[in-house]
């Protein structure tokens, strides 16, 4: 049996910017510890372009898109990369053509090209323990599976909260099982039931929909990304702004308590 890892985060945090320091909180966080303290890295997110390094303790990068001389950029800066990948079916990726078609369910929102798959299928599986693969191989720390709360849609499978649960779960181990970090994206309702057991939290528009609340008792990094305007920031969660959802190099880090 693989031991259990605990995590360090850097302890260079940045004051203001939606990422500082909660009251009473002390730096040099353990990641997995149950201390008052919640771990607040710096990040940045980009998928579209040249990656822009900008210093920061991670950065989230497209698994499949990025170049090795831009995942170079960001380690020459001491960034460490975080992968980004959808648990589900697009129709673009180099590994479409390997989901078996009874296997790809109900298009997902409005997404072009875009469907649920069935979170059973041991083919899917093993398509997921291939992409955790290329993760490793390339020298992220870690990753961001987006679309993993198929519980809140008609996917054409079993869509209940435990098949989602059990899904969530397949992708931590087997990103564990390779020295990955994993991140829970958004899939609120599952944040009590996984605070434990995820490495980091990542949330698209909390600030928006008044969600940061599903955050307030979690003690590890929790990264948020704004698409509108905000009318507040929490401190504690170190949040970005991307206007219109432009995953490009531009994008602004929203301080708390302004307004952006």
């Amino acid at each position: 049996m693989k031991k259990a890892i605990f995590w360090l985060f850097p302890t260079a945090f940045v004051l203001g910017g939606c990422g500082g320091v909660p009251d009473g909180a002390a730096e040099g966080s353990v990641m997995g510890s149950t201390q008052a303290a919640r771990p607040v890295p710096s990040w940045s997110i980009q998928y579209e372009g040249k990656i822009v390094p900008r210093g920061k303790d991670y950065h989230i990068v497209d698994l499949f898109d990025v170049s090795d001389a831009d995942l170079a950029s960001l380690r020459a800066q001491g960034t460490q990369p975080i992968a980004y990948f959808s648990s589900q079916y697009e129709d673009w990726r180099p590994d479409s053509a390997k989901f078996p078609r009874a296997a790809i369910g109900k298009k997902l929102g409005g997404w072009k090209g875009e469907n649920w798959i069935d979170p059973k299928s041991p083919q899917v599986r093993a398509i997921m323990r291939s992409r955790l693969d290329l993760a490793q191989r390339r020298g992220f720390r870690g990753v961001d599976v987006d679309n993993v709360d198929l519980y809140l849609a008609s996917t054409g499978f079993d869509n209940s909260r435990a098949a989602a649960l059990d899904y969530i779960r397949f992708l931590k181990r087997e990103a564990h099982a390779r020295g990955l970090l994993f991140g829970l994206k958004n899939a609120l309702e599952l944040v009590p039931t996984l605070s434990h057991e995820v490495d980091f939290f990542m949330n698209e528009e909390a600030h928006e929909h008044g969600d940061t609340g599903y955050y307030a008792r979690v003690r590890k990094p929790v990264f948020c990304v704004e698409y509108k305007s905000l009318s507040a920031c929490v401190p504690g969660i170190y949040t970005i702004y991307k206007q219109g959802a432009v995953m490009d190099a531009r994008e602004v880090v929203v301080p708390a308590g302004r307004s952006r």
